[in-house]
């Protein structure tokens, strides 16, 4: 083996069995990662590897991390104001970042989604039911839902209901 054999680090890196879920839970080998300095560590180091992947540090190995659809899952919300005026997500890993209640969506498959800093996010179920207790459905019996903040109602944008 040479000594830097890049096929062998592709290995090497692809076979890490790290992932991130649904719920923003970062696993090893399908067991949730529990330990805070290295969750801390694994979030901190996150980005976008090339060819669509991502990828996490330590040290000076990386390792990739496999990711059905986003790491960025919003797993709770802070409402701010009463009645709401502004809602700050609370995202896995600790990050938190300001809802554009513009760019909310409900998916076909049901679940909220927007944009963040850092890219598209996807909601966790206790993401989505928090969130979802400020939601209206408008109007009435349509099946469609507003946001209502700082005064405006801001329709969320997704398939037609049917």
């Amino acid at each position: 083996m040479a000594p830097h054999d890049p096929d062998l680090l592709e290995r090497l890196r692809s076979a890490s069995g790290l992932s991130v879920d649904a719920e923003g839970r970062f696993l090893h080998r399908g067991e949730p990662i529990t330990h805070g300095r290295t969750l801390e560590v694994l979030w901190r180091t996150l980005e976008p590897a090339p060819g669509g992947r991502w990828q996490v540090s330590i040290g000076r190995e990386t390792g990739y991390v496999a990711v059905d659809e986003t790491p960025w899952v919003v797993r709770g919300v802070r409402v701010e104001g009463s009645p709401p005026r502004a809602v700050t997500l609370l995202l896995a890993g600790g990050r938190e970042a300001p809802l554009d209640p513009g760019a909310l969506r409900l998916g076909a498959d049901g679940v909220l989604r927007c944009q963040v800093p850092w890219g598209p996010a996807r909601f966790a179920r206790a993401g989505q039911v928090a969130l979802g207790a400020l939601l209206e459905e408008d109007p009435p019996g349509s099946g469609r839902y507003a946001l209502p903040l700082a005064g405006r109602r801001h329709p969320v944008a997704g398939p037609p209901p049917g």
